[in-house]
C-alpha cells in the first residue's frame, strides 16, 4: 500500500544475536548466507558487521557508513553470478559445466548450490530489493543496518518492496 511501512523486525532477538556475534563478518559471509537461503547466518553476519565492523583491505576498520555501499557492490556482483549461472541451467546446461562457464574458479560447490536455490524470480525480486535499499539510504536520514534488515525480510518473507512513488521522502 502506498505510503504504509511495515516495522521489519529480525528473525533473532537481540539478546540472542548479541550472544552469537562474537565474530567479524565480511560482505562475502553475507552474500553466501543470503544466496544460500540461510536467514540466521545472514542475520548474524549483518548484526556482526555493524556490532563488530567490518575491516577494508588495508586493515583497518571501515565506518558503519561505509557496510552498506560494500555489502550491495559485492551481493550485487554475487548476484549477477548466480543469475548468470540459472540462466543456464534453466537453457538446458548441464550443472557441471555451469560454475566454469560463469568463471567461477573456486567453491564451485558452493555456487552449484546458489544455482540450484535462487530462481530468476528470485533474483530478479532480490535486485529490485536491494536496489530499493540504496536508494532509501541515499534519499532519507534511514538507518541502514533497518534498511538491510528490511531486505532480509524482502528476501527471505516476501515483504513488499517499496517503489519509488510509495516512498514519501
Amino acid at each position: 500500500m502506498a505510503g504504509e511501512q511495515r516495522a521489519v523486525t529480525p528473525c533473532l532477538s537481540k539478546s540472542s544475536i548479541l550472544a552469537s556475534v562474537s565474530f567479524e563478518s565480511t560482505p562475502f559471509e553475507f552474500a553466501e548466507a543470503v544466496l544460500s537461503g540461510d536467514r540466521k547466518a545472514a542475520q548474524r553476519s549483518l548484526s556482526a558487521m555493524f556490532m563488530r565492523g567490518v575491516k577494508q583491505k588495508d586493515g583497518r576498520a571501515m565506518g558503519t557508513g561505509g557496510v552498506l555501499p560494500f555489502l550491495s557492490s559485492w551481493l550485487f556482483g554475487q548476484m549477477g553470478q548466480v543469475y548468470e549461472g540459472r540462466v543456464m541451467l534453466d537453457s538446458g546446461m548441464s550443472m557441471r559445466d555451469i560454475p566454469s562457464r560463469a568463471g567461477v574458479r573456486h567453491f564451485q560447490d558452493r555456487f552449484v548450490a546458489k544455482v540450484k536455490y535462487c530462481s530468476v524470480e528470485r533474483l530478479n525480486r532480490g535486485v529490485t530489493a536491494l536496489h530499493a535499499c540504496q536508494r532509501k539510504s541515499r534519499l532519507s536520514d534511514s538507518d541502514t543496518e533497518v534498511l538491510l534488515e528490511r531486505f532480509l525480510a524482502q528476501w527471505f518473507d516476501g515483504v513488499p518492496i517499496e517503489t519509488a512513488e510509495e516512498m514519501e521522502l
